[in-house]
């Protein structure tokens, strides 16, 4: 249900080892160089630890996916079992062929030693993986080191990684198993996600779904981050009970409120931490094929059946009140109805415009609006001090309705009104779309687009002011009877470092160009790269996504800074409209070393 909401293509945060899904954080590199260092090894051992869902199988897959030439592997997922059966494992997973019938450890050994030494004759390197190697016998260890006794008088024959839970550490140092401690030659301990890096997984996962825009506000990453520990697994199941938070409830993105629901729900308790017991994550893991079945319900009725049937379940049966008696998932042409607030979500009415119809929102849409005046009045310093920051704040913060008008403006847009809805679907019928961004004042001048800032301390009545011009000291910000200058230091007090941009949507309304996208709008594609000077765009006109318009496309994106992933989605095409001058598309105002504003 919320992947067609939100635009993407499949659901981005299952539980499924989806290697397409990879994300490796530094410490993750760090372990698969180990293993990928001990498989070029002489033998011995590797150990890779880590708590339950830190990504242990993720390295191990990924370390399998890039296999050096001439490692021949060996995978047991299943470790509880004896001596015998674990040497049995081994044989068939190394495909030697045995005698039929019972057979003793000798048997098993000797075969499997003489495999060993026709694959040095070859110059392979068998390596053997043992998961879940917590689960291992004492009896069953010995014989494990036993095998790295087949050996050469040069080298051992047999490279083995043992990976597990962090109790197979405490294993290793009993006094039973310190021959096999001792010939550990390589070892890794997976540590939980920091805050800065599960930021950065869970927008690599919107990502790759196909979504360019931040679907978590920071708030949110802060308290998925606390809740989960950093594990990536307890991220996947809140996220994904975050995400259909946000899709049930019509928000445009996941916010703190929407996560502390989804984290209730998910943990039964709001302010305690996972614990990371194997019955907490068995009940997790029962959480997550609940909501699974939920959400293939859900997609089922609003697929085949009837979506207020489908909103009514959800509200019953997943908590979630309201819905049923929501407006559509789409955007849907509605009757103008009260004027937005000018701060904080009260009644007080927009001003008079004779653009625009009061019933049917009516708009012009042209040359961007009038210039910003060179002398706006000025905000000093002093009134964002703390004890004058409450009352700064209220002259200068709006709701995010009434900050829309303000920045549809810019746009040329002139409305008497936003009418019913969310202001980013409402501004959506204009050719427009919102792209939530996360940063610093260097990520909005990168931008270069004028920008809805979400002040802090929003809560449930988010506040926003418009700004319209940004120097090195100095930003200039739009309210309903002016501009006004304030300083960038004042600036950045209030600012919760969240923002919201208008952007132009490609003709066919996409927001994300790629290889499936229709010939239309590759097509379009091309023809814009191609008025990029320095970059070659071959044949135009062609409506395939093909080698050339991918090279010149990650080239474009290279040459701006962004990540060169041959998909076009907001980042990439904001930047192309600058490059090429869109005609109609804004950009922020500048201020000169004298404090004059300047119109680009």
């Amino acid at each position: 249900m919320y992947p067609k909401y939100f635009g993407l293509k499949e659901p981005s945060f299952s539980i499924a080892p989806d290697p397409q899904y990879l994300y490796l954080s530094e410490q993750h590199r760090e372990a698969l160089a180990h293993l990928l260092y001990g498989a070029g090894e002489g033998g011995g051992f590797v150990l890779l630890t880590g708590e339950v869902g830190t990504g242990k199988t993720t390295v191990c897959r990924a370390f399998l996916e890039q296999l050096p030439d001439g490692v021949d592997v060996a995978l047991i997922l299943n470790s509880a079992q004896s001596a015998n059966e674990l040497l049995c494992s081994i044989c068939d997973e190394f495909r030697v062929s045995l005698p039929s019938g019972q057979l003793s450890n000798k048997v098993l050994v000797d075969r499997l030693n003489q495999y060993l030494l026709e694959a040095h004759g070859r110059g392979h390197r068998p390596v053997l993986i043992i998961d879940e190697a917590q689960n291992l016998r004492p009896q069953v260890m010995e014989q494990i080191r036993l095998l790295t006794n087949l050996e050469t008088t040069k080298q051992k024959l047999l490279q083995i990684f043992l990976i597990g839970q962090p109790e197979l550490r405490r294993m290793l140092e009993s006094d039973r198993l310190r021959q096999l401690n001792q010939r550990i030659t390589a070892r890794f301990h997976l540590n939980p996600f920091s805050l800065k890096e599960t930021g950065d997984y869970i927008r690599h996962r919107v990502a790759v779904g196909g979504v360019d825009r931040p679907l978590f506000t920071a708030g949110a990453i802060r308290l998925i981050y606390r809740h989960s520990g950093g594990i990536p697994r307890l991220i996947n199941i809140l996220c994904d009970r975050a995400l259909l938070g946000a899709c049930v409830t019509r928000s445009s993105q996941v916010t703190p409120s929407i996560t502390a629901k989804a984290a209730r729900e998910v943990h039964g308790a709001s302010d305690a931490k996972p614990s990371l017991s194997v019955g907490r994550l068995a009940m997790l893991a029962s959480i997550s094929f609940v909501l699974a079945l939920g959400i293939g319900l859900g997609t089922f009725y609003l697929t085949n059946g009837d979506p207020e049937h489908t909103l009514a379940w959800i509200e019953r049966e997943l908590g979630w009140p309201g819905v049923a008696s929501s407006d559509s998932i789409a955007v849907e042409e509605v009757p103008a109805v009260e004027t937005p607030s000018a701060a904080g979500g009260g009644d007080s009415a927009a001003p008079e415009s004779s653009s625009a119809s009061e019933t049917a929102v009516e708009a012009d849409v042209g040359v961007p609006g009038a210039p910003v005046a060179t002398e706006p009045p000025e905000i000093p310093l002093a009134d964002f001090a703390p004890d004058q920051l409450d009352a700064t704040l209220d002259r200068l913060s709006l709701s995010e309705s009434w900050a829309m008008l303000l920045l549809l403006k810019r746009w040329g847009i002139e409305l008497n009104d936003l009418g019913a809805g969310e202001p980013c679907a409402r501004a959506m019928r204009f050719g427009l779309s919102c792209q939530r961004e996360t940063g610093t004042l260097s990520n909005v001048r990168f931008f270069d687009l004028p920008a809805l800032m979400r002040l802090n301390g929003s809560g449930a009545g988010e506040r926003f002011l418009v700004l319209t011009a940004l120097g090195a000291r100095e930003a200039v910000v739009e309210l309903p009877d002016g501009p006004r200058r304030i300083p960038v230091e004042g600036l950045e007090r209030i600012w919760s470092g969240d923002y919201i941009l208008l952007w132009q949507t490609p003709p066919g309304g996409t927001t994300v160009i790629s290889s499936a996208s229709p010939g239309d709008d590759v097509r379009w594609l091309r023809e814009l790269l191609a008025q990029v000077p320095g970059i070659e765009v071959p044949d135009r006109e062609s409506s395939r996504y093909d080698a050339s318009l991918l090279a010149a496309l990650k080239a474009f994106q290279s040459s701006k800074g962004l990540q060169p992933d041959g998909l076009a989605g907001p980042r990439t095409l904001i930047q192309l409209h600058h490059a090429v001058e869109m005609p109609g598309v804004p950009r922020l105002d500048r201020i000169d070393a004298s404090g004059a504003v300047e119109v680009p």
